[in-house]
């Protein structure tokens, strides 16, 4: 197929691209998990917001209140990982599909470079909220509302981007309506809305787990049982939601490729069918957990089923990326490779060391914080 793909990097890949792919899945997930957080937690944030302004119950206000307080001390410390954690993905995306996700990126060039001005964006809107929690108190809403729609739109834009790098043979076409303008939209992709309506679902689901999380630390009953029924009915609505974007996820890829999930054998259909029976234990343990008689242990069981699910969609996710490009007849073949395993083990040093780290300061940061409370 004549297709403008330009040509790989002709530097080698710095290690089997079995390696590479396990490192990809491996960073990606830490970096969807604090993704989905930070996502979730501003829209729980700004829910809560709005709750406490317009309920006629004072204990209705006092209880969304100091949730968006939990939630504002939180939340930007999530921002921090979410971008540390997101860069090593994303070169390993660029390291073994690089030119696809280059010309992807400069198609839509402009909007692509706003990524960084809505981070600032977003970022400095949280603080404000976080810092003037009590000073900004009648208006602080706006904070998070703007933090919320800044992250949302990169949600968006990245979005458009991972699903233009995989049909390349739309890349000429857009070129040429464009006349190289870099102000592409990817909006006529079938799958781009169901795709990015199944990211803001699961970040309400996991952000309703860390509510439920956070009940189930909580020393003051009554709150314990609003903070565990609020973040469960989150979790369980979001969930029964993605049912039927699911489908329609489904049905949007084309059916020679979605096929991999379901009428073919291999580690598509596994991961496909495994990871959906973990979201089903998992919500099963997480529903007992907010709205049952069983403890938390079944609701942090619950949560690890969970997490576990992700991961398995997150190989799913890239299987179909595969998927997508074996159609223009592409594959880890045309790669060259030159494994360096002593680079690759000084960054596995690093990543132990940082995920250490980070450990540490968390632990130091809950002692001083129990200590001045």
């Amino acid at each position: 197929m004549d297709l403008p793909i330009p040509n790989p990097d002709p530097i080698p890949v710095p290690g089997e691209i079995g390696l590479i792919l396990f490192l990809l899945y491996l960073t990606f997930f830490v970096h969807v998990v604090l993704m989905n957080t930070l996502l979730g937690g501003l829209i729980l944030t700004f829910i809560s917001e709005v709750v406490s302004r317009r309920s006629g119950s004072p204990e209705c206000r006092h209880r969304h209140e100091h949730l968006a307080e939990q939630l504002s001390h939180i939340l930007p410390f999530t921002v921090s990982l979410t971008i540390t954690f997101g860069v090593a993905p994303l070169l390993f995306v660029q390291g073994i599909y690089g030119q696809f996700f280059y010309t992807s990126s400069v198609l839509m060039a402009w909007v692509w470079l706003a990524v960084v001005l809505l981070i600032l964006i977003g970022y400095y809107s949280l603080y404000l909220y976080t810092r003037g929690f009590a000073r900004f108190a009648r208006r602080r809403y706006w904070f998070v509302g703007i933090s919320m729609v800044m992250f949302l739109t990169v949600a968006f834009i990245y979005v458009n981007n991972l699903t233009l790098m995989q049909t390349p043979q739309k890349w000429l076409a857009i070129y040429t309506s464009t006349k190289g303008s870099g102000w592409h939209w990817n909006l006529d992709e079938a799958t781009l809305w169901p795709r990015y309506l199944h990211f803001a679902l699961s970040a309400v689901a996991v952000a309703g787990m860390l509510v439920l999380g956070l009940g189930f630390r909580e020393q003051d009953a009554a709150r314990a049982g609003f903070l565990r029924r609020w973040g469960g009915s989150w979790f369980l609505g979001a969930t029964l939601l993605q049912v039927g974007v699911g489908w329609w996820f489904y049905y949007a890829i084309p059916t020679q490729l979605s096929a991999i999930f379901l009428n073919q054998e291999g580690l598509a259909r596994t991961l496909f069918i495994g990871a959906h029976v973990l979201f089903t234990l998992g919500s099963l343990a997480i529903g007992l957990a907010a709205f049952g008689r069983a403890g938390s242990g079944v609701g942090w069981a619950g949560i690890g089923l969970v997490l576990g699910g992700i991961a398995g969609k997150i190989i799913s996710r890239d299987q179909l990326r595969q998927a997508y490009l074996g159609q223009v007849g592409w594959n880890f073949d045309a790669l060259n490779t030159d494994p360096q395993h002593d680079v690759i083990a000084l960054f596995f040093i690093s990543l132990v060391a940082g995920l250490a780290l980070l450990a540490w300061v968390i632990a130091k940061y809950r002692r001083e914080a129990a200590t001045h409370s």
